[in-house]
């Protein structure tokens, strides 16, 4: 009877799966240096042919960086179903932000707003955010963007605001399909800045 070694089997898995790569033409990094690629093959189902899967010029899916935190701590806000402008210090050089949604039956729009008269605020018992009085541009459940339950991490879009304040406007919206009353419901939705997601 003969031996069976696992390890030889896994071995010659990793060995023939390099066949089915190979390197192809280098890309740019960013300072214009070339970049080497990894081409994965999939089968064309005629005889053992083989094509780049995803095509010559986008060989495979890019993936992005995980994303990394700017500051320690995130602002907090009280969404309720009434529109609500709050303002708070946008961290420099974050390019995305990821949204935290921790109500189950609500989802959250939020949409970054410009004032339109000199700014006035107050206090809101949440560390580094306050609630705008001041007019400014307002949300309805038609704009913005919808924010489900649990994280979402989204680009950062331009701020209309000069400076490092971004004046965001929220408010609570049903879910699809769900009737639900939210008119007692408070969510608190949470916002952190960093870069990559």
């Amino acid at each position: 009877m003969k031996r069976f070694a696992p390890w030889a089997v896994a071995l010659g898995l990793l060995g023939g799966g390099a066949a089915f790569a190979q390197v192809y033409m280098p890309w740019l990094g960013p300072n214009r240096e070339n970049v080497s690629s990894t081409v994965i093959h999939c089968a064309t189902g005629e005889g053992r042919n083989v094509v780049p899967c995803g095509g010559l010029l986008s060989p495979l899916q890019v993936m992005s960086a995980p994303f990394t935190r700017k500051v320690r701590n995130s602002f907090m806000m009280p969404v309720t179903t009434a529109p609500q402008q709050f303002v708070y210090t946008q961290p420099a050089g974050a390019t995305t932000y990821r949204g935290f949604n921790p109500c189950a039956g609500a989802d959250v729009r939020i949409m970054t707003v410009s004032a339109l008269e000199p700014l006035r605020t107050e206090p809101t018992g949440y560390p580094g955010v306050d609630r705008v009085t001041s007019k400014t541009e307002v949300i309805d459940r038609f704009s913005g963007i919808r924010m489900t339950r649990g994280p979402e991490t989204l680009g950062s879009a331009a701020n209309p605001t000069s400076g490092s304040q971004r004046i965001v406007s929220t408010m609570l919206v049903a879910i699809p399909g769900y009737p639900a009353d939210l008119s007692s419901m408070t969510c608190e939705y949470e916002i952190m800045y960093g870069n990559g997601g």
